[in-house]
């Protein structure tokens, strides 16, 4: 956040790669899967922990982190109409590019379906296997679910208009769950 104030007060628009590299820190990420982590441990899940220094997961952990930060953008876009362009992928694509608004939330989208992608194959496909216990690698990707899931409506945290969007889902989910008819 420190990085993103500078910018800002120094009136500098980074690239959308400096922004990524900054926003992907910025995003919390890490540290909510390391406390996630930690938080449900077990002696089970202990004898695995050296496999969290393994390359495969930086990439993944780095990549979760994207998503946050990219759906974070999408879904808040309206706010960051108040000045601060050092603090949206947007914004930064938006001068970088030289284009609209609109076509550079089409390009964030696009980068979202290519970090999932990256995800899938870290977790399921051609990626070499994971070392890391299944949990941390669940606490990781349930964290991007989460986070699109929040932010595709706009923003989930502090947008009043979406907030029963996300209170019907939730009560759809667990409170009044599909009933299936036996026939």
């Amino acid at each position: 956040m420190l990085v993103e104030a500078k910018w800002c007060r120094g009136g500098r628009t980074p690239s959308l790669k400096e922004y990524l590299t900054n926003g992907s820190v910025s995003s919390s990420g890490t540290v909510i899967a390391v406390h996630s982590f930690f938080s449900v441990l077990n002696s089970n899940t202990t004898r695995g922990m050296k496999g969290l220094s393994e390359k495969n997961h930086h990439h993944l952990i780095h990549n979760v982190c994207l998503i946050i930060r990219l759906c974070n953008d999408i879904g808040t876009s309206k706010e960051q109409e108040r000045g601060e362009v050092a603090s949206s992928s947007i914004a930064c694509y938006m001068r970088e590019a030289n284009t609209t608004e609109e076509k550079a939330k089409d390009h964030i989208k696009g980068l979202i379906t290519k970090v999932w992608k990256k995800i899938n194959e870290q977790c399921f496909g051609r990626q070499p296997p994971m070392i890391t216990p299944g949990l941390f690698v669940d606490i990781t990707t349930n964290m991007a679910r989460v986070a699109h899931n929040l932010y595709q409506h706009g923003d989930g945290f502090g947008g009043q208009d979406h907030k029963h969007h996300h209170k019907k889902q939730i009560l759809s989910l667990l409170v009044h769950p599909l009933k299936l008819e036996s026939s």
